[in-house]
């Protein structure tokens, strides 16, 4: 019956921890989107072209939605309530996460279909390098908020790899962010693969971390 009964507390947590933790980082993705057009041309461009916003700015919306999937858990007063309610946090981090790949691949699919819609050859290849990337981005972020419990430091490691793709790019191998602007676009998997494996990983060390506690 406890069991149950803490089962029943994970909705209204998930719940109030979505409205008041997802939709500010929601809207500011949705922000970035409006912007993209204003920085990069997007009509009638082939489809090497078409990468550039799609690599370059908007896989930035897997740092800005999946990134603060641990950030209420730094406020002590939500901690408390989480513990009081005798509630698995995994069920509720899930959830998170869900709505978070849910509303990054809504928001590109979304800008490929305008991009389309301005003349652009933008194809389900190029959609789904832009998600491997955001995934992939976002998986650092997650891991290192996993790691350090630091807002800073989580939005800084996928910050700091953003920019070396600029640096050195081609070093990265199969982990260059920016290979579709190239041409190419064969190694997102691994990109996917790996940035949902940090997700996991993530999880793994926050239940972990307060199993143990």
């Amino acid at each position: 019956m406890e069991n149950a009964n803490a089962s029943l507390q994970v909705w209204p947590i998930a719940k109030s921890n979505l409205r008041h933790n997802f939709a500010p980082h929601f809207l500011l993705a949705l922000v970035l989107l409006l912007l993209t057009p204003v920085l990069f041309g997007v009509a009638n461009l082939d489809r090497t072209a078409s990468a550039v916003p799609l690599e370059v700015f908007v896989s930035l919306t897997g740092i800005i939605l999946l990134t603060p999937v641990f950030q209420p858990e730094q406020n002590p007063e939500i901690e408390e309530v989480v513990q009081a309610q005798f509630v698995s946090s995994v069920p509720v981090y899930l959830i998170r996460i869900a709505c978070s790949l849910a509303a990054l691949t809504l928001l590109i699919g979304g800008f490929a279909a305008f991009m389309r819609s301005s003349g652009c050859a933008v194809d389900m290849g190029l959609v789904w390098g832009t998600v491997s990337n955001a995934v992939f981005l976002g998986g650092l972020g997650m891991a290192a908020a996993a790691a350090t419990c630091n807002t800073a430091v989580s939005y800084m490691v996928p910050m700091v790899y953003y920019a070396l793709n600029f640096a050195g790019g081609g070093k990265l191998g199969v982990f260059y962010l920016f290979s579709m602007m190239s041409g190419s676009g064969s190694a997102k998997g691994w990109l996917f693969g790996v940035g949902a494996a940090l997700i996991a990983v993530s999880v793994l060390v926050k239940w972990l971390a307060r199993k143990y506690r």
